[in-house]
């Protein structure tokens, strides 16, 4: 066979890269040209045979003391079972790195070491021919992370299969019971989902610093955001799920009012009947019902007065579609208005979304791969109902081995890069 490695052209590398299965919203075009826009200089790199593109890669460029590094974020994309391409396209990206002044190419490959259930259990053997591999490439595997991050593409995720989903119906038995339970509870409070459009995006980010001050990370810019949003276009959605007080307390007043006309027929049986217990049972019963809505028209109230206007965001989401996924990447919630679930709301939404658009997975994107109970994400993103993936990691290959090892000895000394 003859293989060519090239620079690929944006037109070409987008036909392959939507089509692959590695494919990921880390290697489109999009993500390029949202690279390019925001100071990067990214590569398309390709490997042609007879003319067709059968391997390719965004690869990003970023500096460090003793010189560039390539990082393929989710890549590069190829048929990792061909050996005699893997070796092809690592040799001639090796060459064409040195060429650059590169000191190291650092891969992190879209592909999973080992999938668990939502109790880390093993549903596979782990994928330790894959890191064979590339060894045998001369890469070196980093240690297996763990944690959250928003400076890099996660370790570990969660994923929910829908390729199987066909109708809201079959989307609402797919999730638990909780998330069943939730979505009713937010059609009786009346939560609204509205996309968002450009001059949205600066509540967007106040909602997203809010919470990522709450949970101690790093929040992206309103400029990554608004890049972002005129960039990717259709291709991703910004949401809001928003309560109107005055049509919530207005609901939940009618409600009242057909309780009390309830309770005014059983106490007439209670008075006509006065040792039937079931009509004071019900009496009880109904009078309970009464009482909920009677507290959450006072907490209603006090909200929308604290709020100091009608209708309030209470939480929203950024997502992002590519044929082979729903990425479901950045979020954030009011903490006031927590028990009104607005993120279940969104997801099943996006949900919808997907299975209409016929894509065969779901992306929660990242957890921190802990099973013990300390992670609120992950809990959140289990009901309803996928498996935990964690990712083959980080491989490191150096370009300039003499010069790598003075980097990498420089960097344990002083703790930076």
């Amino acid at each position: 066979m003859t293989l060519q490695f090239i620079e690929l052209s944006p037109q070409e590398y987008a036909a392959f890269e939507s089509k692959h299965l590695l494919g990921t919203y880390t290697q489109s075009i999009l993500q390029y040209e949202l690279l390019l826009k925001n100071g990067h200089h990214p590569y398309l790199l390709g490997v042609k045979e007879n003319g067709q593109v059968i391997a390719g890669s965004l690869v990003v460029t970023e500096s460090t003391r003793f010189g560039q590094v390539f990082l393929f974020d989710r890549g590069p994309l190829l048929d990792f079972n061909d050996l005699n391409l893997l070796s092809f396209f690592v040799k001639e990206a090796k060459k064409y790195a040195k060429k650059h002044g590169i000191l190291y190419i650092e891969w992190a490959p879209n592909v999973t070491y080992v999938k668990t259930d939502n109790t880390g259990q093993f549903m596979q053997e782990t994928n330790d021919e894959f890191l064979k591999k590339l060894s045998r490439e001369g890469f070196e595997h980093q240690p297996f992370e763990f944690g959250m991050s928003t400076n890099s593409s996660p370790a570990w995720e969660y994923v929910k299969p829908i390729s199987g989903l066909t109708d809201e119906k079959s989307i609402l038995k797919s999730y638990t019971k909780n998330v069943q339970y939730y979505l009713k509870k937010n059609k009786q409070f009346g939560i609204q989902l509205r996309q968002l459009d450009k001059n949205d995006l600066p509540d967007f980010k106040k909602l997203a610093a809010t919470t990522a001050k709450r949970l101690n990370y790093h929040d992206k810019d309103l400029s990554f955001y608004e890049m972002l949003y005129d960039i990717y276009g259709n291709d991703a959605t910004f949401m809001f799920a928003e309560l109107n007080f005055e049509k919530y307390i207005s609901e939940e007043t009618e409600k009242i009012q057909e309780l009390n006309q309830k309770l005014d027929k059983i106490q007439q049986k209670i008075d006509k009947y006065p040792l039937q217990d079931k009509f004071k049972r019900q009496f009880a019963e109904f009078n309970d019902q009464k009482q909920q809505h009677i507290k959450r028209i006072a907490k209603a109230t006090e909200q929308m007065n604290k709020a100091g206007r009608p209708t309030v965001v209470i939480a929203g989401a950024l997502f992002i579609q590519q044929p082979q996924e729903m990425t479901y990447l950045y979020s954030g919630t009011y903490e006031e208005y927590m028990d009104y679930y607005g993120p279940y709301q969104i997801q099943h939404e996006m949900i919808k979304k997907a299975v209409a658009g016929n894509i065969d997975h779901y992306n929660f994107y990242g957890i921190s791969g802990h099973f013990d109970g300390t992670d609120g994400v992950f809990r959140f993103k289990t009901a309803f109902s996928g498996y935990a993936r964690q990712l083959v990691g980080r491989f490191i290959l150096p370009v300039h081995p003499l010069k790598y090892r003075l980097y990498r000895l420089l960097k344990h000394i002083t703790g930076r890069a």
